[in-house]
C-alpha cells in the first residue's frame, strides 16, 4: 500500500500553475507515496486504489516520475489516458459496495462526473467519461 504524506508533493509549484489546486482537497500520487496536504483522516479505499494505478505507471514511465507529471501537465490526451485506469480503478472498488442496478448507476455517474471535471481539464462529457469507464 502507498504511504501517505500530508505535505505537498515534489513539483507543487508545477502542478498548482497548471491545475490550480494550492487551497483544494486534491491528493496526488509520487511513485510509491499518495501526498495528501489538506485531507484530514484516512483517505477512501477508492481513492488509495485510484493513486495506485498513477503511483504504478509513473514507476513504470521511461524518465521517472517527474517526466510523468511534466507530460501529464503538458498534454491532455496523456492525462484522459492516465486517468481512464485509474477511475476504472476506483469504479470496480465502488461497485463492490453498490447494491441493485440504481445504486450502480449512480457510483458510475458519480465516477464519471470526477473523469469529466474541471480539474482535469474537462477532457470529456460526463456521457463520453461513462463510455470510458464502461469500456
Amino acid at each position: 500500500m502507498m504511504r501517505v504524506i500530508r505535505d505537498v508533493p515534489p513539483m507543487f509549484d508545477e502542478i498548482d500553475a497548471a491545475f490550480h489546486v494550492r487551497d483544494s482537497r486534491v491528493i496526488f500520487a509520487w511513485g510509491d507515496k499518495i501526498y495528501a496536504p489538506l485531507q484530514q483522516g484516512e483517505l477512501p479505499k477508492a481513492l488509495l486504489l485510484h493513486e495506485a494505478v498513477h503511483g504504478e505507471r509513473q514507476l513504470a514511465y521511461p524518465g521517472g516520475i517527474e517526466a510523468w507529471w511534466r507530460r501529464y501537465i503538458a498534454e491532455p490526451a496523456f492525462r484522459l489516458a492516465e486517468e481512464i485506469p485509474a477511475h476504472k480503478a476506483e469504479l470496480t472498488h465502488l461497485l463492490t459496495k453498490a447494491k441493485g442496478p440504481s445504486m450502480r448507476a449512480h457510483v458510475l455517474s458519480r465516477t464519471a462526473a470526477r473523469l469529466a471535471a474541471p480539474l482535469y481539464g474537462s477532457l470529456v462529457t460526463i456521457a463520453e467519461a461513462k463510455q470510458l469507464l464502461a469500456a
